[in-house]
């Protein structure tokens, strides 16, 4: 099994915080239902940045670490009013508000010392100063503000503003874990997975996944999911990998949804239930996710009882959803759809096409029904099919800079250096088919990757 990992992002105030998103995603597959040698709309632009939300008083009582500092503060109201910085803030009075919170900051205000500290890490009203924010997120942090700890911690987990420390990362996300914060509890229960800061040690990370999974945090109750379903740090037990994944998947995770969908369908931990599959999957089709857009796509085309019918447009748009996101076996099944007519007019050169794009993206199946496709084409379709092709690349590359690397091919038709199709679609492993899966036992390891982003993000 595939585990992937999003990233975790920093945190702009004790009560709109941004939780650390380090998941780990576990890709379930099931077999391909259309042909055993078997093988959408551009995705959308990403949201504009948005100014990070400053800790106010208000959020102070949110978080449990900041209490005492503000009731010094309270105290201290004449001397210093933070509430002026906030406004200036608001206002987009940036020199204004550095002023405020530098003033609080000096003062010894654990609100103005994390503000200033956003300021400077975001590179508000001032040039980025890593070294400075973490300064002053270790001066709240040290009056026990959770918010401050936390973004101290990442500073220190990827290396910004000071050589990367898992030790102090994982110190520092103790700090804020140990006074209940869901985030902090989430990054320990990672660096226990990953052993940053310390060995491997699934049961300590099963412990603080569970501790953030029961304040709802999605991605924790994701990766129990993960967990329970692979025996990580515990038995394995679908039914229990079910409940967590279910859990995720009805707090928004995609790939929970995904996960959810494939084990309703193959009847792991729970009686089959089409119904609920398809359900899970349009869920997280509709959010992008390519690889449940691609299953959808297979259940509508190969699909045909009496409570669930044979369905070539439904088919044909999911297809179409993942192939313009540049997954091969959407691509090849689009390219099946439209060379024989299935559900839409026949047409050699729009599935000549699609076969190409899926074996420019490593899907072997693609060359060699592609191959066939031609046999029965003119020249004259065979050129307009490929400068339709290199047309739909050309513009995949545009919108996504430096993933596409087209493969070459040689004079007979084969790419150069292709692996060998072993004859159940992509000859390069796919998210949800991982290397060595016949698609109904999750297997393999995890991956490593870097635990964080580069820029930090605010949450509504």
């Amino acid at each position: 099994m595939n585990i992937l990992i999003s990233k975790q992002s920093i945190r702009v105030s004790s009560a709109l915080v941004v939780t650390g998103l380090l998941t780990l995603a576990s890709s379930l597959a099931f077999s391909q239902p259309i042909a055993p040698d078997g093988a959408t709309e551009a995705p959308a632009a990403q949201a504009a940045p948005q100014l990070p939300s400053l800790a106010s008083p208000e959020d102070s009582q949110a978080d449990s670490g900041a209490a005492g500092s503000e009731d010094s503060q309270a105290a201290d109201d004449n001397a210093y009013d933070i509430q002026e910085g906030l406004q200036a803030f608001e206002e987009q009075d940036y020199e204004g508000a550095l002023a405020n919170f530098t003033d609080g900051a000096m003062k010894g205000h654990a609100l103005a010392q994390f503000n200033l500290a956003l300021m400077y890490h975001n590179g508000i009203g001032t040039e980025a100063d890593y070294e400075r924010a973490m300064q002053l997120y270790a001066l709240a942090a040290q009056q026990g503000m959770t918010s401050a700890q936390f973004n101290l911690a990442l500073m220190y987990d990827r290396g910004e503003g000071v050589e990367r420390d898992f030790d102090e990362a994982y110190y520092w996300y103790m700090q804020a874990a140990e006074q209940g914060d869901a985030s902090g509890q989430y990054a320990i229960g990672t660096m226990n997975f990953y052993g940053q800061g310390r060995p491997t040690d699934y049961e300590e990370a099963i412990r603080w996944y569970q501790e953030a999974a029961r304040q709802g945090h999605r991605d924790a109750q994701y990766n129990l999911g993960v967990m329970h379903l692979s025996g990580m740090g515990t038995e394995e037990d679908p039914v229990v990998a079910l409940t967590w994944f279910t859990m995720a998947a009805d707090n928004g995770s995609a790939d929970a949804q995904y996960n959810a969908a494939l084990m309703y369908a193959a009847g792991s931990g729970t009686e089959q239930d089409l119904d609920k599959a398809v359900g899970y999957l349009e869920r997280a089709g509709e959010q992008g996710l390519r690889d449940a857009q691609t299953r959808l796509g297979m259940l509508y085309v190969s699909t045909n009882t009496a409570d669930f019918p044979r369905d070539y447009e439904k088919g044909r748009h999911w297809f179409n959803e993942s192939a313009h996101q540049g997954d091969p076996l959407g691509q090849f099944y689009l390219g099946r759809i439209y060379a024989e007519g299935l559900g839409v007019e026949q047409s050699d050169k729009i599935g000549h096409m699609w076969y190409e794009i899926a074996m420019r993206f490593g899907h072997e199946a693609g060359r060699e029904y592609m191959l066939d496709l031609r046999s029965r084409m003119t020249s004259t379709e065979v050129e307009e099919a490929e400068v339709m092709a290199l047309r739909w690349m050309i513009a995949y590359a545009v919108r996504n800079p430096g993933e596409l690397q087209l493969r070459q091919e040689t004079q007979d038709g084969r790419p150069q250096g292709a692996p060998q199709d072993n004859g159940q679609g992509s000859g390069a492993p796919q998210p949800g088919n991982a290397p060595g899966n016949n698609g109904d036992n999750p297997q393999g390891q995890p991956q490593l990757p870097s635990p964080v982003i580069d820029q930090p993000r605010t949450a509504s």
